[in-house]
């Protein structure tokens, strides 16, 4: 689990410490930061979940309490992000080319500095980096972390097949693997019984998937297959039983969501998930039943970091910390805006009712703005 993270020179900002828990909500302006945080999470995991591709090297190294370890030159584009060349990633205003990252976890921390190579703008190399064992054990593992940007799978007759991403239960980038999975894993039970949903009648993946869909759309079924031969995957949607429609003649918002479902569900306690804008697409009501379904995960020990617009899933989260489906010390919010030239992230803490602590300008404070000026 993250519990901190500092940057220094890296895109937007010139410095920045951000604390996490089990929920931490990024909202605030656009181009404010929000990403840039995300895009640094990603940029040390793929970094870094590379050594898992030398078995003996990784085996020396997470046998000992500390490893003194230089990697080198370390890729600013990769299966997570592309983020362009190194000079890219350097903040506007920095009075030098030196990047600082320190990410603190519950048992570890992974703290070095970075200079663009001049040699090959694509990288950055490491001047030096201290690493504790669960820190690069979190750092190389792929199983135990999820990603859904905020580019999603849309409706489509067939989706991506791949039995070697579905064993490692990755969903991809975009969710494409996410209708695979699904099919794979229909009548397995969910790692987490406390995600079950309400309207369920067991534990299986595929029905609580189903359940969990009819809280954006009543009377929702799903069902997804694999064809092995010509190597895809595809999904189907019925209605109270009837007649089964694909995702082309269901609304937009059911597919795009249901990565984001499946992802939570299949999820087990430690697991990381970085979710962006979840809320798109979907409807008030569909938003708040969404947001209530990442606090149930995050109160089970899963991790989500997520960025939103969306003050219905703010609310949402608001109103799940007052009813003890999470507990308010669990979330972490933090909006982020611009000082001058350069962003910065205020923290907004929650109390046990669900109210917070302050309330600045800016900070989903639209609606009433508009009221106003109704009356």
């Amino acid at each position: 689990m993250i519990e901190s993270l500092k940057l220094k020179n890296f895109k937007c900002f010139e410095e920045i410490e951000l604390k996490f828990k089990n929920l931490t909500l990024f909202t605030g302006i656009n181009s404010g930061g929000k990403s840039s945080v995300i895009q640094s999470i990603l940029f040390l995991k793929q970094n870094f979940e590379t050594l898992s591709q030398f078995p003996d090297i990784l085996e020396k190294l997470i046998s000992e309490n500390y490893s003194n370890f230089s990697v080198g030159k370390i890729d600013t584009n990769g299966k997570y992000i592309n983020l362009g060349t190194a000079n890219n990633l350097l903040y506007e205003y920095a009075n030098k080319d030196l990047f600082s990252f320190s990410l603190k976890l519950k048992n570890g921390e992974l703290n070095f500095d970075a200079k663009i190579d001049k040699d090959n703008p694509d990288h950055l190399l490491i001047d030096s980096s201290t690493l504790k064992t669960n820190s690069l054990k979190f750092l190389v593992s792929e199983n135990n972390f999820s990603y859904l940007s905020a580019d999603r799978i849309t409706p489509k007759l067939q989706y991506d097949y791949s039995k070697e991403n579905v064993i490692k239960g990755k969903l991809g980038n975009k969710g494409e693997f996410a209708i695979h999975y699904l099919a794979v894993n229909a009548n397995e039970n969910l790692k987490l019984t406390e995600l079950k949903s309400p309207n369920s009648n067991s534990f299986y993946f595929r029905e609580n998937v189903s359940r969990w869909l009819e809280t954006i759309s009543t009377g929702i079924d799903i069902t997804s297959g694999v064809n092995d031969e010509l190597r895809y995957s595809y999904l189907k949607y019925s209605y109270n039983g009837g007649k089964e429609y694909f995702p082309q003649n269901v609304g937009f918002g059911i597919t795009y969501v249901l990565p984001i479902i499946i992802s939570l569900l299949k999820a087990e306690k430690g697991d990381l998930i970085i979710i962006e804008n979840p809320e798109s697409h979907l409807h008030p009501g569909a938003q708040v039943e969404i947001a209530k379904l990442c606090c149930k995960a995050a109160a089970q020990g899963v991790q989500l970091i997520i960025e939103t617009h969306s003050d219905h899933f703010f609310n949402a989260i608001r109103v799940a910390v007052k009813n003890k489906i999470i507990e308010n010390i669990d979330t972490q919010i933090y909006f982020f805006t611009k000082e001058g030239k350069k962003s910065i992230a205020e923290s907004i803490l929650l109390d046990s009712n669900g109210k917070i602590n302050k309330w600045p300008k800016g900070f989903f404070d639209e609606w009433d703005i508009q009221l106003e000026n109704l009356l």
